[in-house]
């Protein structure tokens, strides 16, 4: 044997040298993306390509299994190989992976999608799983255009998934449950245009405006300048329109899009260019592109509805609420169900205080509406009215349907909150409802402080209006003490402390209210020194309660209770003339103090001043003739009232 014999070298190695170089050479050209690093233990991926944005590193990446062949052309001309399952699923692993291919007899680099070669054998059916390889085929060519494509759709995907996971970071894990439930999808758009097309007009024409919007980049990345990418635009203006988060920048380079296609003369076009600067608040173009479309005769009714409910819109943004109303009943007029209409005739009615009108129309978009957020917004509203009509029973009636769209809507339980918490308590019939409300608003969020105060608040409030409260007094203040251990300063701990204190006035225990009392006193004096200085007099401690009820009556709350307090203590100390005084303020604040009345004229009676006295008592008995002590002094003096008798 020669020692001039050398080994061969192998075809294959010296392909796959060849296609590496190609495809590196041709990523540099290409300036999109970087090769990060070229992976030799070939489990799977042969490179790692980074997407750059304005030359800066991201950390996006798309991995690529490159093969090498000299095999012939498919008679389509493109070409087949073929790759072990297992690297199939080695590649899914990451978004946007990519097979690519030199074809050394026609100098070609093609790509093929990972998850388009998924796609394409799940369409086959599920045999493929258990075989050993599957074939891929590719034709398409790794240009320059391509990686920039490649490369905005990394970016795109990339954040998207990034948001997404930042989002659950930064979520509270007692937020997850509602969260979830008002959650956006997050979908992955097909690499091919015409797939991306098609998904994002199924989405379009299902209303799912906000999936589109999540999804935005990734649909401008796919399609790129293919003019049916105008309905990601659409659905952002769509999204603006109902007063849902939506980008701004993204609405007005869809009217650079629109202005390109008003020459078509498609109504459409126009209507969706209207709306679009309606979003953006350029009102006086968005009205005359409403008006022009109302005066064009060849339009349907349909279409003039909206545009005449939009062009109210855009009133009313401009505070112009007269001609608003007049646009929405004109929509009516063209479609007598239009939900939209009857909204925002409902809401103009509210602002203007007529209340049964805007009833109204909110029942008409309940029992008309196909759109659940919207029948759940107009009972939100209407609940409202309810309670400032004084209809509560009908209010509670539409808090108990709300309640089962509390867990995916978030805004619901704090809304009802809201009007429980402002109009409950004005009508002593509808307590008990409340009372309901709050119990299952502390168990659906038993963390809100706020609510668990609002619900001790309302049962010392049903105490004091004698309606029936399931607890005791001892019981009662347990949950106040815990409730304050818990909440600390979020929790307005005086006011709580008074309620205790009134809850144990109202059992006639006034040694315990005085405690209680004193307590919201210490905590907040100016606030709540009445209520300590009166349970000080009921318990005789006059001295203790004069200088707490005369800085009330001075300073910090001078009506006539403070000022009849006040009286009580200085005429138990003989401060006799401080006394009269005190009572005569109180009647000057309120005339109808009833207790004033009498207490002065006891005092002048008791002094010597009788003259005086009749003439206070005779005032009273005028104003008060029902009043007890009015009874008495007639029972008790019938010769100085007898025209009383």
């Amino acid at each position: 044997m020669s020692i001039d014999d050398f080994p061969n070298r192998d075809a294959n190695s010296e392909l796959a040298t060849l296609a590496e170089s190609k495809f590196e050479a041709a990523v540099v050209r290409s300036n999109c993306l970087l090769v990060q690093r070229q992976d030799r233990k070939d489990y799977g991926t042969d490179f790692q390509l980074e997407a750059t944005i304005n030359g800066g590193a991201t950390n996006f990446r798309v991995h690529v299994q490159l093969k090498g062949t000299a095999k012939k052309s498919n008679r389509d001309g493109s070409i087949s190989i073929s790759v072990e399952r297992t690297n199939l699923n080695y590649l899914l692993s990451q978004s946007n992976s990519i097979y690519a291919c030199y074809h050394a007899p026609t100098d070609r680099l093609l790509y093929r999608f990972v998850h388009d070669v998924y796609r394409e054998a799940e369409h086959r059916g599920g045999s493929w799983r258990s075989k050993p390889t599957v074939t891929v085929n590719l034709r398409d060519e790794f240009t320059p255009e391509f990686q920039a494509r490649l490369a905005d759709v990394t970016v795109a995907t990339g954040k998207s998934g990034r948001s997404e996971r930042l989002s659950w970071v930064a979520t509270p894990s007692e937020h997850f449950p509602s969260s979830i439930h008002k959650h956006v999808p997050t979908i992955t758009v097909p690499e091919q245009t015409d797939a991306a097309f098609s998904v994002l007009m199924e989405l379009y024409e299902s209303n799912q405006d906000a999936v589109i919007s999540k999804a935005f980049d990734q649909f401008l990345a796919v399609m790129g300048n293919d003019d049916r990418v105008l309905y990601a635009f659409l659905a952002e203006i769509n999204l603006a329109m109902c007063y849902e988060s939506f980008d701004a920048n993204r609405v007005r380079a869809g009217i650079e899009r629109l202005e390109l296609l008003m020459e078509s003369g498609d109504p459409g076009i126009a209507y969706s260019l209207a709306n679009a600067y309606s979003a953006i608040k350029e009102l006086d173009r968005a009205k005359s592109l409403f008006r022009d479309l109302l005066e064009r005769k060849e339009i349907p009714a349909s279409l003039k509805a909206m545009v005449s409910k939009n062009l109210g819109t855009t009133l009313e943004l401009e505070g112009n609420h007269e001609d608003a109303r007049r646009c929405y009943q004109e929509a009516l007029d063209h479609e007598p169900n239009l939900m939209e209409a009857h909204y925002a005739l409902a809401m103009a009615f509210h602002h203007d205080g007529e209340l049964e009108k805007a009833i109204s129309h909110f029942d008409a978009v309940i029992w008309s509406s196909d759109n659940p957020a919207a029948s759940v917004g107009a009972r939100g509203h209407r609940l409202r009215a309810y309670f400032e009509l004084g209809w509560t029973e009908k209010a509670f009636q539409d808090i108990a349907s709300l309640l089962e769209h509390a867990e995916k809507q978030d805004w619901i339980l704090p809304w009802c909150g809201r009007f429980v918490f402002n109009y409950a308590r004005q009508f002593p019939e509808s307590v008990a409802e409340a009372q309901r409300f709050w119990d299952m608003y502390v168990r659906k969020r038993p963390k809100d402080f706020f609510a668990k105060g609002e619900r001790l608040k309302l049962l010392a409030f049903a105490k004091m209006h004698s309606q029936p409260v399931k607890l005791n007094f001892n019981q009662y203040l347990s949950q106040v003490e815990t409730l304050i251990d818990q909440a600390g300063l979020e929790i307005d701990a005086a006011h709580l402390w008074d309620r205790v204190g009134h809850w144990a006035q109202e059992d006639g225990d006034w040694d315990k209210a005085e405690v209680y009392y004193r307590k919201a006193f210490e905590l907040e004096p100016d606030r709540y020194g009445y209520c300590l200085g009166t349970a000080l007099n009921f318990l005789e401690r006059f001295e203790e309660a004069l200088p707490i009820l005369e800085e009330q009556a001075e300073v910090h709350m001078p009506d006539a209770m403070s000022w009849a307090q006040l009286a009580r203590a200085q005429e138990k100390l003989g401060e006799i003339e401080p006394s009269k005084e005190s009572l005569r303020n109180a009647i000057e604040l309120d005339p109808d103090c009833e207790n004033a009345y009498f207490n002065l004229g006891g005092i002048l009676w008791n002094t010597g001043n009788h003259k005086e006295a009749i003439a206070v008592w005779s005032n009273a008995l005028g104003r008060f003739p029902e009043h007890e002590l009015s009874i008495k002094q007639r029972k008790d003096f019938p010769q100085l009232f007898p025209n009383e008798l």
